[in-house]
């Protein structure tokens, strides 16, 4: 008689069931019990590990240790707990794989699904794992080579996401004694921008102080309130008011309109020199120390109600307490913490764990994540607390700063009368400014401008031949305020520069254009430019998933001329004194002595000091259909738009494409 319903059939003979399973090319495993005990793992999941032995059998902490401060504990815990499945793309895990110790950096999408006992208990769960590296790398590369992609892509995010970058600290001082690190993140995907905001100020005893607070709400208004409180708080640090008095000036404003009421708020005063630190906070979550033994110290602030709101007022005597050299201070808001299910000391516990890692792994020196500890904090830590709980649920900013056993030693280097040496100062101070931590832009402006004294120094301090012991020398020293002095010093005689329209003499007017201040001071002994401006390090104010800034890299050292077409040239490397020539010739040629509408493109430009400038005011002159094309924020645009010369430039969204007007208007409008 034959059965009523369908009949299961066999899966296959044992031996072809175990030999599916071991050539699936994704990463399979399947843990049981609370533990998380290893029950089954394919061919690709032990090779994840290594082929480490042992792993069949052994709780995945056991097999994994170096795992621990990544959220994948926290997440398989919360897939037991839940009963409920948990999906997660593209994220970064460290594990050692070759067993040296050293974690080597891959990235994957995943699923964690719960398994059950016949009488519907929890068993464990099955985990699915795609290796995704190779496409998160590529998009990466594509990201880094398009250097407007991600301005293009923050003109497209919400208009409330632009109003919170104008109203936070677009940079980070750059001090000789501490190193700081700021990462905010919005959200969820619709870029609702709220109040969290965090500062950090030199002050003029040459202590620093740092904040982080949190309004509540989202939106401009809550953006508006937010950019008001942290006015006030800077301005109060700034006058001597302290941490306390920071406080009771905060609270006062803050009570007088319903959107900054019950803000929170951490405020803390480092001394670098010493390490004494000041911490005072109104209704906000402690900061804790990340120390260099790989431990979380919590420092206890006795803080009062939020701001503005009547409640107990913030404690009249701050808390006190010291950093050591290579300890990493931490303060977040509550967005990093707060998770649906869990307790506030729950998300406490998993923070300090997060950061504690992301701090002390032995990561691979190919790997992506940024190389300064302090910078892998911050870096980390915001993206790995994004991957549990549904991910973040409110806006999270978090400020790390770093105390430094001994500041970068001053900068000093001399190169001898010849064009040749400016690519040597400039690729000295370049790795100076690196290993300082300053920002890609600052950076640059400042070693544009020190090669502009030095190139003016060599033109016109020496005779040719120079003469004996002749020599140009660049001193540079960080101070405590974050503000950077560059002396750059000749010992001949100055010879003004010819009467020439093409465009000499315009290099102290970069120089002015691209630091803060410059001071020429002549004598018979020489002549010392000193140059002085405020240095930074760049924030990362996005959405959940951001990479941050890249570091400081060296320019390029050959100049290069590629034609892309028959109307346009494009230039990349340093146009200075020792390429202007070869740059000259190449416009020339590409424009067939003037026979030819040519644009050149300078968006690849790394160097383009007055010798450049001078040779484009020549080639208008011989070429009267030259266009030129730079973004506005690259190092050519720049220095076109000091020089006057932006006139030449076209429309900078594109460079001429086949079919342009001989007149430089395009033919598809």
């Amino acid at each position: 008689m034959a059965p009523d319903g369908p009949v299961e059939t066999p899966a296959g003979t044992p031996d072809d069931v175990v030999a599916a399973f071991e050539d699936i090319p994704a990463v399979l495993w399947a843990f049981e019990g609370p533990e998380h005990r290893v029950v089954a793992a394919n061919r690709a999941a032990r090779a994840s590990m290594g082929f480490r032995p042992g792993i069949v059998g052994r709780p995945i902490r056991e097999v994994a240790p170096e795992l621990e401060g990544q959220q994948v504990f926290e997440t398989l815990d919360e897939v037991w707990t839940r009963g409920e499945p948990v999906i997660g793309d593209e994220r970064r895990l460290l594990v050692d794989r070759d067993g040296d110790g050293r974690l080597e950096e891959d990235w994957y999408s995943y699923t964690f699904v719960p398994t059950h006992h016949p009488d519907g208990s929890m068993r464990g769960m099955t985990v699915h794992i795609g290796r995704v590296t190779d496409e998160v790398l590529r998009r990466h590369k594509a990201e880094t080579s398009a250097a407007e992609s991600e301005k293009a892509r923050q003109a497209a995010q919400d208009v409330v996401l632009t109003l919170q970058r104008s109203l936070l600290p677009s940079g980070l001082p750059v001090l000789p004694r501490a190193r700081l690190a700021a990462r905010y993140v919005v959200a969820g995907r619709e870029l609702a921008a709220g109040g969290d905001w965090f500062d950090a100020l030199p002050l003029p005893d040459g202590r620093l102080a740092v904040a982080v607070g949190d309004v509540v709400g989202h939106g401009a208004a809550a953006s508006a309130a937010m950019g008001r409180l942290r006015a006030v708080g800077a301005n109060a640090l700034e006058a001597g008011r302290g941490v306390a008095g920071t406080l009771a000036e905060l609270d006062r404003f803050a009570a007088r309109e319903h959107a900054t009421r019950a803000a929170t708020v951490c405020v803390v005063v480092l001394d670098p020199r010493t390490g004494e630190l000041e911490v005072a906070a109104a209704a906000h979550p402690p900061p804790f120390v990340v120390t260099t033994d790989g431990a979380v110290r919590w420092i206890p602030v006795a803080g009062g109600g939020p701001l503005g709101t009547g409640a107990a007022a913030p404690a009249p005597s701050p808390t006190t307490d010291r950093l050591g050299p290579g300890d990493v201070l931490v303060l977040y808001t509550d967005g990093l913490v707060e998770r649906p299910g869990h307790t506030l000391d729950e998300g406490l516990a998993a923070l300090a764990r997060t950061a504690v890692a992301a701090g002390h792994e032995d990561v691979e020196d190919d790997a992506t994540v940024p190389t300064a500890q302090v910078d892998r904090i911050a870096a980390l830590t915001v993206e790995r607390m994004g991957w549990t709980g549904g991910g973040l649920t409110d806006d999270a900013t978090l400020l790390a700063v770093q105390r430094t056993a001994t500041g970068p030693a001053p900068f000093a280097l001399e190169i001898p009368p010849d064009p040749r040496g400016l690519r040597s100062l400039r690729r000295a101070l370049d790795a100076w400014l690196d290993d300082a931590g300053v920002g890609e832009d600052d950076a640059m402006s400042l070693v544009h401008a020190v090669g502009e004294a030095a190139t003016n120094a060599l033109e016109h301090a020496y005779p040719q031949p120079p003469p004996d012991g002749a020599g140009v020398r660049a001193d540079a020293e960080l101070d405590d305020d974050g503000r950077v002095t560059v002396t750059v010093a000749d010992s001949g005689h100055w010879r003004p520069a010819s009467d020439d329209p093409g465009g000499r003499g315009r290099g102290l007017m970069m120089m002015r254009g691209l630091v803060e201040r410059v001071d020429v001071a002549t004598g018979a002994t020489g002549t010392t430019v000193t140059l002085s401006t405020p240095l930074h390090r760049d924030v990362l104010i996005g959405s959940y998933g951001d990479e941050a800034a890249a570091g400081v890299h060296g320019a390029n050292e050959e100049l290069g001329a590629e034609q892309r077409g028959p109307d346009l040239l494009a230039v990349s490397g340093p146009v200075d004194t020792t390429t202007v020539d070869r740059f000259r010739v190449r416009v020339l040629e590409a424009a067939r002595g003037g026979a030819r509408v040519l644009t050149v493109d300078l968006d690849g430009v790394s160097v383009f000091s007055s010798a450049g400038v001078q040779a484009v005011h020549e080639l208008r002159r011989d070429l009267p259909g030259l266009r030129l094309h730079a973004a506005a924020g690259s190092v050519a645009g720049r220095v076109l738009a000091l020089t006057g010369l932006d006139d030449l430039l076209r429309t900078p969204e594109r460079p001429p494409a086949p079919g342009d007007d001989p007149d430089g208007s395009s033919a598809l409008g």
